[in-house]
């Protein structure tokens, strides 16, 4: 036992014998006191070695003005391949005092003729802090270097963080540098990484990294774009890194960068999560400095998860250029975008837009928009194209309205489905609902024939600019006999709404359906919101029946105002989901008969709508058979319309035609258009 305890203390006599501090006292690119000289001297012995910095005022490098000391080597420094090397810049600053108050005190500058200012290969537990590197080919590659850090820096600005001296790529972290940090939990640890030529960070074959902290594309402050290429790269067989944290000190703000702030590529990249960062703001969350693109998904990339179930996850992704969230190429699949905020500030009250919210494209297929809002973008909130973008999930969002549910609307189309995706899920159950208000275009609009098997179920729609839901060609689509044409989601008929009853605090709401089979159809009965269309866009969810072999179908609902109106939708096996119907309430049923025929000048007894040029007025309303129209238009071509509830076109008229004949018609619910105004005539 002597003997063993004799030789564990002669090994740790050793290993302390080993560890050095190397000073840098010269700027001098060789000799005694240089930063060659020290990392030379590092590969003589396994360490742990520190290089730090004591050069005085006096030596050359030294810029007054400024408070840099400025390093210029003139070839590339040897490879560090020994392990637990720390290369410590802040040590310039403990030696001259804080000389520069906007950022480090020593830069190394490669003049845009140096390869690589520091590589390390094969050495774990490396570190470089407080050092401004710029102009080199790669400022510090990691080569299968585990457990490495880089912290402090700035990496591609002058050394006051506010202006480009861009190396080529800033940090590189390849072929197994596991487990590495940049950055950290504090502001001390924040690097800038801005104005290089093409990549800020890039890590590739990599896993369990950690990115938090930095200023990745701006200045110190970030307060305005000093821009990289791309901001981050995390590509091939990168796994399980996590791009941001949980509190406010680890955000990285990715921002002002020419091309892709966060890029993902290739099937290798999966299990990784970007969270807490504010991608394509300034520092606040409050103004834009956008990247081109926010967050890529490309190349099969899989299984990665942008935001996450809780606040502290969520990432501002706004301001961008392009799209905020682009999900592409064959193979990008299974990624989960969770509980951001797309297209506001960082209170979700306020619109900075994107051009488009998230935009899946290229056969991406399975991912998952879950709990964000998505809002205040220039152009679509959601857009889903190609043939093979198939099967995406989209529940719980809020897309056209803010935080508060107040409207914050999408330029565009809330969700716009385009070129043959298939199979997309919009809502589904009442706890999947989103809400899809304010935008505006469409609600959901789905464009092209190709477009099948989308099913959108439970959603809150109200207030969008056109139909809530529509299926290519837009407006309106008139249901067809035995619903046997096909287009987007086959254009299956929409439910007809034949009566509304109200008895004893519930409504009773009976109808058909003109399909196939209709029995094996699911009607869902919704509260309507008002619609220019009066195909009303069904605003709440109250139940759904499944019709009977024939079509009839009927639903009782209670504790609805009397006076509501409402709208249906039918979704067939596959998932088809047709338009609104003909919003209705009580006042559209066949009875009763013997109502009184209202005074044209009676307000009470006229259903009135009004616009710049002329009040909409027709009386009597319910009608048994005639029905005629009061202040007209001056210009006699106004074109007057009749169309029927399921949306067929009966008669056409113009403004000399003061009086129109229904009594060749059912009763029920009929609609006369004019000059981009709707009336409900009610045929008794």
């Amino acid at each position: 036992m002597k003997h063993l305890l004799a030789i564990v203390f002669s090994l740790f006599i050793a290993s302390a014998a080993h560890s050095s501090v190397f000073v840098v006292t010269s700027t001098a690119d060789s000799g005694t006191g240089s930063l060659r000289n020290a990392l030379a001297s590092c590969s003589n012995s396994p360490g742990p070695h520190t290089i730090s910095f004591n050069i005085p005022a006096s030596d050359p490098g030294y810029n007054s003005s400024t408070g840099v000391w400025v390093i210029s080597p003139v070839s590339t420094y040897p490879y560090i391949q020994t392990s637990n090397v720390t290369i410590d810049g802040t040590s310039q600053t403990s030696f001259a005092g804080d000389v520069n108050s906007l950022g480090p005190e020593v830069v190394i500058d490669g003049s845009d003729l140096v390869d690589y200012c520091f590589r390390f290969m094969n050495a774990s537990h490396a570190s470089v802090k407080g050092l401004c590197i710029c102009r080199f080919t790669e400022a510090i590659q990691f080569y299968n270097s585990p457990n490495s850090n880089v912290k402090g820096c700035y990496i591609g600005t002058d050394a006051t963080g506010s202006s480009a001296k861009g190396n080529y790529i800033g940090l590189e972290f390849i072929s197994g540098s596991n487990n590495c940090l940049i950055g950290g939990s504090s502001l001390a640890d924040r690097n800038v990484i801005s104005g290089n030529e093409h990549i800020g960070i890039r890590l590739l074959d990599v896993s369990y990294c950690t990115v938090s902290a930095n200023l990745i594309g701006t200045d110190r402050t970030g307060s305005y774009a000093v821009p990289n290429a791309d901001g981050m790269s995390m590509e091939g067989a990168v796994q399980h890194c996590t791009i941001g944290g949980l509190t406010a000190s680890e955000r990285n703000i990715i921002s002002g960068n020419l091309d892709y702030g966060l890029p993902l590529f290739g099937v290798g990249a999966t299990a990784n999560v970007v969270i807490g960062n504010y991608i394509g703001t300034d520092i606040s969350g409050s103004y834009a400095i956008g990247n081109t693109y926010g967050v890529l998904c490309d190349d099969g990339s899989f299984s990665n998860r942008i935001g996450g179930p809780s606040d502290a996850e969520r990432n501002i992704i706004s301001g961008n250029v392009g799209y905020g969230v682009f999900l592409y190429n064959n193979g990008t699949s299974y990624n989960t975008i969770q509980n951001n905020y797309i297209g506001t500030d960082l209170t979700g009250l306020l619109a900075i837009p994107n051009t488009a919210g998230i935009i899946i494209d290229g056969i991406s297929y399975s991912n998952i928009i879950d709990s964000n809002i998505i809002s205040g973008n220039l152009q679509s909130g959601i857009g889903i194209n190609i043939t093979g973008s198939d099967d995406n999930r989209i529940v719980r969002n809020r897309i056209g309205v803010n935080a508060a549910n107040q409207p914050l609307p999408n330029g565009m189309d809330g969700i716009r489905i385009s070129q043959g995706p298939v199979g997309t899920q919009i809502g589904g159950s009442p706890s999947e609902a989103n809400i899809i208000a304010h935008n505006g275009a469409c609600g959901v609009y789905i464009t092209n024939p190709s477009c099948v098997r989308n099913r959108i179920s439970c959603n809150s729609f109200y207030d969008n600019g056109s139909l809530a839901i529509d299926l290519y060609m837009p407006g309106v689509t008139a249901n067809d006999a035995g619903d046997i044409d096909g287009g987007a989601n086959n254009l299956i008929n929409y439910p007809v709404i034949q009566s509304v009853s109200y008895s004893q605090s519930s409504h009773t709401i009976s109808g058909t359906l003109d399909t196939p089979n209709p029995s094996a159809v699911d009607i869902q009965i919704y509260l309507a919101a008002n619609d220019h269309s009066a195909h009303g866009e069904g605003m709440t969810y109250l139940l759904s029946v499944s019709p009977s072999s024939s079509g009839a179908w009927s639903a009782t609902v209670g504790d609805m105002p009397r006076d509501s109106y409402f709208t249906a939708l039918a979704i067939d096996s596959q998932g088809n989901t047709s338009e609104f119907c003909l919003s209705v309430n009580i006042d559209g049923q066949a009875e009763p008969t013997d109502l009184p025929s209202p005074d044209p000048d009676d307000p009470e007894g006229i259903i009135r709508t009004s616009c710049d040029s002329f009040p909409l007025v027709a009386y009597p309303n319910p009608t048994s058979g005639w029905l005629f129209l009061k202040d007209l238009p001056k210009v006699p071509s106004t074109p007057f319309e009749i169309f029927s509830a399921d949306g067929r076109l009966i008669q056409r008229f113009d403004a000399s035609t003061s009086a129109f004949d229904l009594s060749a018609y059912p009763k029920g619910i009929y609609i006369l258009h004019a000059e981009n105004q709707r009336l409900r005539i009610v045929k008794q």
